[in-house]
């Protein structure tokens, strides 16, 4: 014969205990309801904190982490990786980590990946930011037309034909008689500025 778990329904947590014949307590969200009609009959909702960083969750409003399964989570401790949301500490396990924010890094520096795989430096010196913190390691230079300076910058990315997008510490200035240019460190080639896209 086979149980079936009781999860709250306003939670998802298994950690429930009867009240009443045919009614539970869940003991996480102090939520109450009536198991014959979970998903209609719940009653005396209270909201909760984010067990990550502490902000209140409104009832129902939490997020669930399928990596470690910690639920009640803010929108701002998850992201969503793969099949579902992940919190910042399990996107730090696997490595998808923002460096400065902790979302989910979808930029990689195409140079620090390569000399991690070639073992000149630990991963988590892999540099890897979200969308919104890599606009943040732009170069930003003066719009020049005609010899005219223009109202305004407009923001650069480091681009290496081997290696792709590279983070400011990849860049290397090599000077030479001729003049200088800016170099990949992991394979040496030309680095050019690529407009933001």
């Amino acid at each position: 014969m086979s149980t079936s778990v009781i999860k709250c329904p306003n939670c998802a947590s298994v950690e429930v205990r009867p009240t009443k014949p045919d009614e539970y307590e869940c003991t996480h969200c102090r939520a109450r309801f009536i198991l014959m009609r979970p998903d209609v009959q719940k009653m005396d909702v209270v909201s909760h904190n984010c067990p990550c960083c502490g902000k209140p969750v409104e009832a129902g409003k939490g997020f669930r982490c399928i990596s470690c399964g910690k639920y009640d989570l803010c929108g701002d401790c998850v992201d969503v990786y793969g099949e579902g949301y992940n919190c910042k500490e399990c996107l730090k396990k696997l490595g998808k980590q923002c460096l400065l924010c902790g979302k989910l890094a979808i930029h990689v520096c195409g140079s620090c990946q390569k000399r991690y795989e070639k073992k000149q430096i630990p991963q988590e010196d892999v540099i890897r930011t979200c969308h919104s913190c890599f606009r943040s390691l732009f170069t930003t230079l003066e719009i020049i037309r005609d010899g005219k300076r223009v109202l305004g910058t407009q923001n650069f990315f480091h681009y290496c034909p081997n290696c792709g997008e590279i983070c400011l510490d990849c860049a290397e200035e090599k000077k030479s008689f001729f003049g200088s240019s800016v170099v990949c460190k992991n394979c040496g080639s030309k680095v050019t500025l690529s407009e933001e896209y």
